[in-house]
């Protein structure tokens, strides 16, 4: 990323994606203590490239980066470059943290090792374990 006063620009959206879903992939299944940040998705083992790619896609994150970031197209050239400041950084990792724990809980539902119900007193779903006994 190349910075511009407050401003950093993103010059390559799908290695930053990439770079940043699975940041929060690791920094969710990983134990807190022995976090290392800077995994990238080539260190993955398969199993974890696997579970990454089936529990937050390359495309539901490159819809979260390309909302959040400014884009800007180049008046002369037409190219397109995406510029993101701390805010909207903090914005797109909270937001792809979001996906994943949404998407986690999905699948979870749809194996059926989670019930889930709608609460109109908390206007919220609520889940469950589900009773294995019935």
């Amino acid at each position: 990323m190349k910075s511009k006063d407050d401003w950093l620009e993103i010059s390559n959206i799908h290695k930053f994606t990439n770079y940043i879903r699975t940041m929060v992939f690791v920094n969710f299944i990983e134990d807190k203590q022995e976090i290392d940040i800077i995994k990238c998705f080539e260190e993955l083992s398969e199993k974890e490239k696997q579970e990454l790619d089936d529990v937050l896609s390359k495309k539901e994150c490159l819809i979260i980066v390309k909302a959040k970031a400014k884009r800007l197209r180049h008046k002369s050239t037409k190219k397109i470059k995406y510029l993101i400041n701390d805010t909207t950084l903090a914005q797109i990792v909270d937001e792809i943290n979001q996906r994943l724990v949404s998407n986690i809980i999905q699948t979870l539902v749809s194996k059926g090792l989670l019930e889930t119900a709608f609460d109109a007193e908390v206007n919220d779903f609520v889940f469950w374990v589900k009773d294995q006994e019935k």
